[in-house]
């Protein structure tokens, strides 16, 4: 007996008990967890460098990242080796282009020849340079990884339940940014609702400073919403047990979710919108539908299909009131002709020469702004300036050369490989594989409106995709637990 208590009292190291407990146990990892949620969502909803919330968002993210590594153990990094080592490349590759390359070097690099001709006639012929083309800005996408990475190491150390619940915190900033979005249409458009000064005023974006990351986010949380109403047990119709009461808000969200899609301006978000529909009305008819058992009538069967088809038709009813009131302006924009588009899609071809004209070194993370100023030919010029590519898969091309392309293309290839785990080796257990379905589903849209756009440069964002791609893993890591 006394040997048994001496145990249990001694100091652990991963488990919160003993030598700092209680500020490192995993209840208070979950807390920091949250509240660090919290704070990103209000202070990290735009992509620009120079917002002052950065000012408070960064300085605690380096702190929260301190602290996750501080009871980080190999087990935790084992169950996600994967993801680990693509977070490990994303912070190394900007740490490379950082470090000054011999003059012989740097000068022989594409796309250096007009600054080394500069060089030479300014007779720096000898000074020594990054590989990136602009220090300041890769050095800012270094620290704006500090805000996934804290979310990274202290989400990988949470067990399946508190990510139930990190899911249930997400979903609530989703229903939050929903109602604040609302309350900005009702509001003053220059009013204190706008989080950030460089915004779309008069436009329900929410949280965020751009209404296409608020319509795409939206769109993304609905299969989460389905994911979560499947998680609670008890019956669908049941309003007293905990899938019935979860199925009840989660129908409360999407209703509250598509018209202000429709009415948010962003054909991003109105397209996303169409496939998240499409994804979750899919996950809805495998995981309620199932193969049924052999007893079950096929009447039996094709009613629970009803759920499935009532939502579909009351979100499309929703939609064609929407409309008929004259508030579909992402439909409208979807389909009259816009010069921002125009110019975009003059844009790319561009990037694509300037991508090309540097491989495989790349022009350096963050790097986009002043590089493509300097080839910016005359027909391009306006009052306003081209931030992002508006295709971040060609610009990360572009910024990280071959390392960066390699970086995208192992990452898609991961979630390629889970999705044809989740949705083909595991189709028949998708009612108890939920989660991950509808994780690599967000990820999806993501990935789609990042084709359009540049969503996962928002640290908010961004921090919502470390989550979903730990979720596409989850049921291999309950079993590695295990």
């Amino acid at each position: 007996m006394t040997a048994r208590t001496s145990r249990r009292s001694g100091p652990r190291s991963h488990d919160g008990r003993g030598v700092g407990g209680t500020i490192f146990s995993p209840r208070a990892r979950l807390i920091v967890l949250c509240a660090f949620l919290l704070l990103v969502f209000f202070t990290g909803g735009s992509s620009r460098a120079d917002m002052p919330a950065l000012l408070v968002l960064r300085p605690v993210a380096l702190l929260v990242l301190g602290y996750g590594l501080v009871t980080l153990s190999r087990t935790h990094v084992a169950q996600h080796k994967a993801i680990a080592l693509i977070a490990a490349a994303a912070v190394a590759l900007p740490v490379l282009q950082l470090v000054p390359l011999p003059p012989g070097i740097w000068q022989a690099l594409p796309g250096r020849e007009g600054i080394a001709a500069i060089d030479g006639f300014l007779g720096f012929d000898n000074l020594w340079r990054p590989l990136t083309l602009d220090p300041q800005a890769t050095r800012n996408a270094l620290m704006a990884l500090a805000v996934p990475c804290a979310v990274l190491v202290l989400a990988v150390q949470l067990d399946p339940r508190d990510h139930e619940i990190v899911l249930t915190i997400v979903l609530a900033l989703g229903a939050l940014s929903a109602v604040w979005a609302l309350l900005q249409l009702m509001g003053n458009p220059r009013g204190p609702l706008y989080l950030y000064s460089v915004t779309n005023h008069g436009w329900a974006v929410g949280l965020f400073a751009n209404r296409n990351h608020q319509g795409v986010f939206l769109a993304s949380m609905i299969p989460l919403a389905y994911c979560w109403a499947m998680l609670g047990g008890g019956a669908w119709r049941d309003l007293r047990s905990p899938r019935g009461r979860r199925a009840a808000i989660a129908a409360a969200c999407v209703l509250l979710f598509v018209p202000l899609i429709l009415i948010g301006g962003s054909r991003a978000g109105l397209l996303t919108l169409v496939l998240s529909l499409c994804a979750t009305a899919a996950l809805a008819a495998v995981t309620l539908g199932g193969r049924g058992r052999r007893r079950d009538s096929r009447s039996a069967r094709l009613l629970r299909f009803v759920p499935v088809i009532a939502g579909l038709t009351a979100i499309a009813g929703l939609g064609l009131l929407t409309g008929g009131m004259g508030r579909d302006l992402a439909f409208e924009r979807l389909i009259s002709a816009d010069p921002v588009t125009d110019l975009r899609n003059d844009v790319l071809p561009l990037v694509w020469a300037i991508a090309r004209d540097h491989f495989p070194a790349g022009v350096g993370m963050g790097a986009f702004d002043d590089v493509f100023r300097s080839a910016e030919p005359d027909a391009l010029l306006s009052p306003t300036y081209v931030n992002h590519a508006h295709n971040d898969l060609l610009e990360l091309t572009m910024a990280g050369g071959l390392a960066g392309t390699a970086l995208m293309v192992a990452a898609i290839g991961l979630l390629t490989i889970r999705a044809g785990r989740v949705f083909v080796h595991q189709r028949g257990k998708l009612s108890t594989n939920i989660l991950p379905a509808g994780a690599l589903v967000a990820l999806a849209i993501l990935l789609i409106a990042s084709l359009v756009d540049y969503p996962l440069r928002t640290p908010a964002l961004a921090v919502y995709a470390v989550l979903l791609a730990l979720w596409t893993g989850e049921r291999r890591a309950q079993e590695a637990q295990r």
